[in-house]
């Protein structure tokens, strides 16, 4: 389930405000923060809509999607892998495509709550690695603007977060 979420998603995805934290960087054009979600110490629901799945388990082959099925996920964020935490990542992803994890598209919200304030995520989830859209912030990150990407490792996912100036 992961896999659909991570950027979250994952979704995801996960990055809150750690500018101070050292999981950040600076570039000419804007800022860039560079941090991982602890999917082995994630929380997460299923939420299974009608038309209801033959099979409850998702480990079933048995086991089907529909749209509008729905995943919820808290997972912790930190600045490196098997590093300090930094903040906290909730995320919503509700399947709008596909019948099963590995093929389907989920339309998820992300928000990632870091120690100077949060950043809002949006954008579409799943097999495909798509960037996520940075849409919003509070506190440092107020007006946020930018793109997100992640790539899916060893218990997690490293996250790279391009804020615009």
């Amino acid at each position: 389930m992961k896999t659909c979420l991570v950027l979250a998603a994952v979704a995801a995805v996960a990055v809150t405000g750690l500018v101070a934290a050292g999981g950040s960087a600076q570039t000419g054009s804007g800022r860039v923060l560079r941090l991982f979600d602890d999917a082995a110490h994630e929380s997460n629901a299923f939420v299974d809509n009608p038309p209801r799945s033959p099979a409850k388990s998702p480990e079933s082959r048995r086991f089907r999607l529909s749209t509008g099925d729905e995943l919820v996920a808290r997972t912790p964020v930190l600045d490196r892998r098997g590093g300090t935490r930094v903040g906290t990542s909730y995320a919503q992803a509700v399947v709008v495509r596909g019948r099963t994890f590995e093929h389907a598209t989920l339309q998820a919200e992300v928000v990632l709550a870091l120690r100077g304030g949060t950043i809002a995520l949006t954008g579409l989830a799943g097999a495909a690695q798509r960037p996520f859209a940075v849409v919003g912030g509070t506190g440092a990150y107020e007006g946020a603007r930018g793109s997100a990407t992640e790539r899916e490792t060893r218990g997690g996912a490293k996250l790279t977060i391009r804020l615009l100036p």
